[in-house]
């Protein structure tokens, strides 16, 4: 279960750019120092909401995260303390990337009804956001090899996981 505050709605075509700008890509190779400069230009203010709470969700429209195939931008997000991002889409480089380091992406047909603080429970056994706030829950589908990497905190918790049971027998 996920439990979280949205603190973030975006619109459609996000960019990878607009999540951390092309200029602090080579400045670190420390996933942490992403955090620093998430949405610097696009929405300063995103890091302190951010601070407000350790679980954190972002709402995003079609096309969340387009533009590069740069890993950044997952760090950057998940950094921020964000434990899930709920959008209508997601470009392939960016939900392989994601779901490589675990962090939660779900997809649904609609978000326009998600509101700036709205409580919401994330059951991924049962494919369901409750939103406490409004009262409503709403279904969505996802690959079941990727809710078990999800579950799992990415590849490496995958792995990790794997690799102990495979040393338990």
């Amino acid at each position: 279960m996920i439990t979280g505050k949205i603190t973030s709605v975006y619109g459609d075509d996000i960019n990878t750019d607009d999540i951390i700008p092309a200029s602090f890509l080579q400045q670190s190779t420390d996933r942490k120092f992403f955090a620093e400069y998430a949405f610097d230009r696009h929405d300063s203010a995103f890091r302190d909401r951010c601070k407000e709470t350790d679980t954190n969700i972002v709402i995003g429209g079609e096309n969340f995260a387009c533009g590069s195939s740069r890993e950044q931008a997952v760090y950057a997000i998940k950094e921020n303390n964000v434990v899930c991002v709920i959008a209508q889409s997601y470009p392939d480089i960016f939900y392989r990337n994601s779901l490589s380091n675990g962090l939660v992406l779900i997809a649904v047909p609609d978000t326009s009804a998600f509101q700036m603080g709205d409580e919401l429970s994330i059951d991924l056994d049962n494919f369901t956001i409750e939103n406490k706030t409004q009262g409503t829950t709403i279904r969505f589908e996802m690959n079941p090899d990727d809710q078990s990497t999800f579950k799992q905190g990415g590849m490496v918790g995958r792995v990790r996981s794997h690799l102990e049971e495979l040393l338990a027998h």
